[in-house]
């Protein structure tokens, strides 16, 4: 083994001076070089020991320090890219609805009733759009002693809206004149042969400007607005209302959002039997919205603050719940319930529009919603008929009814109940077959409990309506409704009693038939049942009315 050694190590250093003097000689170096070999030398080498041990692992190093990074801005002065775009080269269709943003429609029927209207929207500009109306209606006799039982209607009407880039401002201007005969007299008595009915004008203009948010799904939403009534009528009845309305709502997430609701109104009315009232009203309504799925919930409160001044009035501070729920069982299939306390706003203006024929009145109102409970059904069947069945409860106080002034039968006066119970049983139903038939439908009757008057004077116990809409072509449409109303009990100063006036049952067919785009024509008929429907005593509605006209798009 030694010799093997000594024969390697002898060939290794040979080939290494060869090398060596191979390498010198290219960089042009030459010597002699002597090599001695010694072979009685003997190389040993000590025995190492073998270690079986494994080494053992380190553990990792870790730092405590703490490194932060800043950093620098670097702003650079470069102008900012510019986009022009261009418009697409491809012709799309326009609809034609747009190319008329005004129309007029004329029309004449018997009663000597003339219909003019006219309407104009311009929405071309970008940043603002404005319209006008104007429309006046009249009926220049009537069912009972011709021109005694007239009336006719004219509105002139302006709005408009600018929009801003976050927000728009809108404001309207309205005038109405409604011109009523008092003529609930009887025809047949000779000593009113020569009768000439009084005619009363209500003469009113609303002036409204608010600002609303554009972006309607965006977390706030707002709208508030205000607004000026004036109304007088051709006696002694003059109310001005000053009126601020205000809302706005904040959706915390999908499913919620909060609410606040607010609306103060100011009026000053006058009449023959009183002068310088001042009837303030405000109200706030905050709210909290949850839906999710077939769920939706909302719980808040009504607070109220009214200055009327009546016997059974604990304070002019009201506070009360508000509570609604519904969910969807299944798909076509759901519940809901509710409970609610409020102060409803009633005016002289409210009033006279629901009975033109109001005499002078001796106190004006708010109707107190102690409760109202309600709950009931709802679904939808097969995606085409909805429908809707639930029943109501509440108390009132100060509910306002109609009785026939036993000095002037020809008027109504305002009379209150101080408690009043109500039921009401309710069902409305929605079918809609494919594009070319609708039909919807509600039926609600109603059951008082008075405390201080005999019945629930010139309030129906019973209505039922239905409508129609057939479109059997691309240019006919009909409408078809019925408006039925039963069991109206009135006070009757002739008998000193209680009157049940017959059921009123309405008959009204409309029918447009478009000739062109820019021509059509329209037939209007009402009570075609030719009934002597009377809403209120002694004032019989005109029997089967007809108006037939053509409508033009500009």
């Amino acid at each position: 083994m030694n010799k093997q050694l000594i024969i390697k190590y002898t060939l290794l250093l040979s080939f290494s001076g060869l090398t060596m003097q191979s390498w010198a000689q290219q960089r042009g170096e030459v010597q002699d070089q002597e090599f001695i070999i010694r072979k009685d030398r003997v190389l040993t080498l000590p025995t190492q020991p073998r270690n079986f041990e494994r080494i053992p692992v380190l553990p990792t190093p870790k730092s405590n320090l703490n490194f932060n990074y800043k950093v620098e801005p670097f702003f650079l002065s470069l102008p900012p890219l510019e986009i022009k775009p261009e418009a697409a080269q491809k012709s799309f269709p326009r609809n034609l609805e747009e190319l008329y943003p005004g129309f007029a429609k004329l029309g004449f029927g018997n009663y000597k009733s003339p219909l003019v209207e006219l309407r104009y929207n311009n929405w071309e500009e970008g940043d603002y759009n404005f319209g006008v109306k104007v429309k006046h209606e009249g009926f220049y006799t009537g069912p009972i002693g011709g021109v005694n039982s007239a009336e006719n209607h004219t509105s002139v009407g302006l709005n408009g809206t600018l929009f801003r880039d976050y927000f728009e401002l809108y404001g309207k201007v309205d005038y109405a004149r409604d011109a009523f005969n008092f003529y609930g007299y009887d025809p047949d008595n000779e000593l009113l042969t020569d009768f000439i009915t009084s005619e009363n004008i209500f003469n009113t203009i609303k002036v409204k400007a608010g600002i609303s948010n554009l972006e309607k799904m965006s977390e706030l939403n707002y709208d508030a607005n205000i607004g000026v009534r004036l109304f007088n009528d051709s006696f002694s009845a003059v109310e001005n209302e000053f009126l601020i309305n205000g809302k706005a709502d904040f959706w915390f997430s999908e499913y919620m959002k909060t609410e606040v609701n607010g609306t103060l109104s100011l009026t000053n009315p006058a009449d023959e039997l009183y002068r310088d009232i001042n009837r303030n009203y405000f109200k706030i309504q905050p709210n909290v919205v949850y839906r999710k799925g077939g769920l939706n919930l909302s719980a808040g409160a009504n607070i109220i603050f009214e200055n009327d001044i009546t016997d059974n009035k604990k304070a002019d501070f009201h506070v009360y719940p508000a509570f609604n729920a519904s969910y969807m069982i299944q798909d076509g299939f759901g519940v809901y319930a509710g409970y609610e306390g409020d102060v409803l706003r009633k005016t002289y203006y409210d009033f006279v529009m629901e009975n033109p024929f109001l005499g002078p009145s001796e106190q004006l109102l708010n109707t107190t919603q102690n409760f109202l409970a309600k709950a009931g059904i709802k679904g939808v069947i097969n995606g085409e008929f909805s429908y809707e069945a639930g029943v109501a409860v509440g108390q009132y106080a100060n509910m306002h009814f109609f009785t026939s002034d036993p000095t002037d039968t020809l008027k109504f006066n305002l009379v209150y109940d101080s408690d009043t119970r109500l039921i009401n049983y309710n069902a409305k139903v929605n079918w809609e077959y494919q594009d070319w038939y609708k039909l919807t439908g509600a039926v609600n009757y109603y059951q008082y409990t008075l405390s201080d008057l005999q019945a629930a004077f010139h309030r129906p116990e019973w209505e039922l309506t239905l409508g129609n809409t057939f479109k059997p072509t691309g240019k006919l449409l009909i409408h078809a409704n019925a408006n039925l109303m039963g069991g109206i009990v009135a006070f009757n100063p002739g008998i000193e009693g209680t009157t049940v006036l017959p059921a009123i049952l309405d008959l009204h067919i409309k029918a447009d038939y478009k000739i062109t785009d820019r021509f059509s024509v329209f037939a209007v008929g009402n009570n075609l049942l030719n009934q002597r429907n009377q809403r209120f005593l002694n004032y019989p509605v005109r029997g089967i009315q007809g108006i037939g006209g053509l409508t033009v798009k500009f």
